[in-house]
This record gives structure tokens, C-alpha cells and sequence, in this order.
């Protein structure tokens, strides 16, 4: 890369950074459900002095949620009785993430179909204000990106593997680009090899450290059988009662929840399957999430969520108020983006498109088959879906 390109490069994601700091100055705080579930989980680690989950609790807690989201938010509240430093950290995360998704692209893309990439991912207005919260979508992402960077850009495929699991630690989902990575590398066995035992070693270490405190290798969230069994059986009343259940640790509680949903799957195999369509739908029907980053006056909502829903734009049109005109330029952005995805696989060359596309239908697979259908749950592939765009416009519309 020439200095002179390299240089714009650099002070454009600068300029990003700096804008996601202010955007926690101007428009403060975004109270999710899940974030304010985590300072309140993080505020009781404090208290008991110890990491989550604390020990004591472990049959108080109805299930275990994403174990490095609390733990840093502990961290932060520890050292500065404050969110703060952590969401300016979270803006300077989400600056480094933009520059190690522009070499990811760069390296099995090409420089100009990275440049494409990068300046989409900057003009998205969806990839502003995620710092103003603590959802484990933005940390997830950071160490995502830098596992694919050490293992693909940089060539240490041990090490990815073990940022990897880090990533699992904020969000349970780091499987899907393990076996993502796995598939690009195809026939080089040694890295695919190192890839699988530097995750495994992390994920031990993880698990011994708190086995060590608690009694029990947690080393990922556990919500995942709560949330299927709940949604595809309409929060039956048996899986409701798991979670008042004190006999039972936080593990045994997910362990029930299996074999609750297992049941029922036995049951209900037809039902099963004809929910994978609405999930699929759910998951990707908009990119709204983080629009509510600038809705006025967030913190007294009843319901944040409503303003930018789906329902209620559709409602609302066409006499919008400035955060649904937003959300709207938003969409537009969105659709244009999966459609250029998709039109880019007319144009398909394994060299370029086998990760990004192992990333994308593994994903989706995972959330079809084992998830409950939420817009938020396609944010981490987004990166992906822009580099496939990417692709169409150099190749098609830029020409090379």
C-alpha cells in the first residue's frame, strides 16, 4: 500500500473513531434490556467480590449469560464507579475493527475491493453508535476480526484460534467462524490444525479458571436452549418453571432446558420446522437496532424499540420523525448492501468469496436451527455482507 493511501485510509477511520466518541458525548447512554441486565449483573460481582458468575449465586442465577460483556462492564464499574471509560473503549474498538476489516478484505479481496468495503462500512449509519451501549455485539466483533486478522492476514492461525474463543467469551457464537476459517483454508491442514488447538487451549483456560472458582467449566453464555425452548413452544409453562427452580445450578438449569426442548422437538418435528422460515425472516427483515442510539429522551421509554420498529415506520409513513428518516436512509443502505451480496455470487471465485459466504450460511444455519429469529443477531455478519458487496461493485460497476 502506498504511504499517500495509506495515510487517507487511516485518517478516514480516525475520523470514524472520533465521531463515535462523540456520539457517546451528545447522545449518552442507550439503556437496551440487555445492557442495563449486565450492569446489574456486574454491580453484584462487585459486591460479592469476585467475577461472573459468583459461586454463591450459581443456583440463583436462572441462567448464564455472556460472561465477558459483565466482566468488563465489572471491571469498568470497579476502577471508575463508571460506564464511561468503557464505552470510549468500545468507540476506539470499533475504530480498530474498521481498519482490521479493511485488511481482511484487502488480503483475499484485493486493495481496491477493500477500499470499496471500508468506505461503504464508514457511510453505514448503522455502524455509528454501537459504543454508546454494552451489548456484546461490538466487543465480539473486535476480537472476531482480530482472530480472522492473526489468522488469516498475519499468518498465526494459534493465536486466531485463541482470540477466537475470547470472542466466545463475549458471545457465544464464535464457532461459526471457526468453521468458517477452517473451510477458507480448505486443504492447508497445519493451519486449519493450529486454528482448532490454540481455540481449544483458550476455551480450557477459560473453563479451568472458572471451574476453579465455582465448581463448574464455564467458558460461554448458556441462553441458548432457555431462548429455543421458549420461542418455539410459546413459553410453555414447563420451561417457565425451570427458572425459579434454587435446586438446580445455572449448568443444570440449561441441561433441563435441553432435554425440555428435545421432548418437545420429538413431538413437534413438523412445528419445528415450519418456524425456520420466520426466523429467517426475524433475522434479517431490518437493521434498526442501533438507530435507537439517537432516539430523544431514551432513557424514559417504556418501549426504545418501538419508534424505529418495523410496525410502527410502516405506520408512521410518510410523516417520519428525524430518527425514522434516519433509520430510513438506514434501510436503504441495508437493502442495498444484501442485494449486492447476493448479486455478487454471479460472479463467484473461491479465492474471494469462500469466507465471507462460510461466515454468512454457517451463521445463518446456527441462528435457523438453533436460535429464535432477532434482528440483532445478523449484526456480526454484516462486515461480510458488505465485503460480498463490495466485490459487485468493483467487479461490475467500477470494472477492476
Amino acid at each position: 500500500m502506498q504511504d499517500s493511501h495509506r495515510q487517507i485510509i487511516l485518517l478516514l477511520i480516525g475520523v470514524f473513531t472520533l465521531i463515535q466518541v462523540l456520539i457517546i458525548i451528545l447522545f449518552g447512554y442507550t439503556p437496551y434490556p440487555d445492557s442495563d441486565g449486565y450492569q446489574l449483573l456486574a454491580q453484584e460481582a462487585i459486591k460479592y467480590g469476585e467475577p461472573y458468575p459468583v459461586k454463591s449465586l450459581l443456583n440463583t442465577y436462572p441462567f448464564l449469560w455472556n460472561i465477558g460483556s459483565i466482566n468488563i462492564t465489572a471491571v469498568s464499574l470497579a476502577l471508575f464507579h463508571s460506564i464511561v471509560p468503557l464505552l470510549v473503549i468500545y468507540a476506539l474498538m470499533k475504530g480498530i475493527t474498521a481498519w482490521m476489516f479493511y485488511a481482511l478484505t484487502r488480503k483475499i479481496c484485493g486493495s481496491q475491493t477493500a477500499l470499496i468495503a471500508l468506505v461503504i462500512y464508514l457511510l453505514y449509519p448503522a455502524n455509528y453508535g454501537e459504543s454508546t451501549s454494552l451489548l456484546s455485539e461490538l466487543p465480539f466483533m473486535f476480537f472476531t476480526m482480530l482472530g480472522l486478522q492473526l489468522s488469516i492476514v498475519n499468518n498465526k492461525p494459534l493465536f486466531g484460534g485463541m482470540i477466537l474463543a475470547v470472542a466466545n467469551w463475549f458471545r457465544p457464537m464464535g464457532i461459526v467462524f471457526l468453521a468458517a476459517i477452517i473451510i477458507y483454508f480448505l486443504f492447508k491442514w497445519r493451519n486449519s490444525l493450529k486454528l482448532v488447538i490454540g481455540y481449544v487451549a483458550m476455551i480450557t483456560i477459560i473453563g479451568c479458571a472458572t471451574m476453579y472458582r465455582t465448581g463448574l467449566f464455564l467458558y460461554q453464555a448458556k441462553t441458548g436452549w432457555m431462548a429455543l425452548m421458549d420461542y418455539s413452544s410459546d413459553h410453555a409453562p414447563e420451561s417457565m418453571m425451570i427458572l425459579e427452580r434454587s435446586d438446580l445450578n445455572v449448568a443444570q438449569k440449561d441441561s433441563a432446558w435441553r432435554s425440555l426442548f428435545m421432548n418437545w422437538l420429538k413431538d413437534h418435528p413438523t412445528e419445528y420446522v415450519k418456524q425456520m422460515p420466520t426466523k429467517l425472516v426475524n433475522t434479517y427483515v431490518s437493521d434498526n437496532v442501533n438507530m435507537c442510539t439517537f432516539i430523544p429522551d431514551k432513557a424514559d421509554k417504556e418501549y426504545m424499540y418501538e419508534e424505529v420498529s418495523m410496525r410502527t415506520m410502516i405506520d408512521s409513513f410518510p410523516e417520519f420523525s428525524a430518527v425514522q428518516w434516519l433509520t430510513v436512509l438506514n434501510l436503504a443502505i441495508y437493502i442495498c448492501i444484501i442485494v449486492g451480496a447476493f448479486c455478487s455470487l454471479y460472479y463467484y471465485n473461491r479465492t474471494s468469496y469462500l469466507l465471507p459466504i462460510g461466515i454468512i450460511l454457517i451463521g445463518t444455519m446456527v441462528l435457523i436451527l438453533v436460535g429464535h429469529g432477532e434482528a440483532r443477531f445478523h449484526i456480526p455478519f454484516m462486515p461480510f455482507f458488505i465485503m460480498l458487496s463490495a466485490l459487485f461493485i468493483n467487479k461490475r460497476i467500477w470494472k477492476g
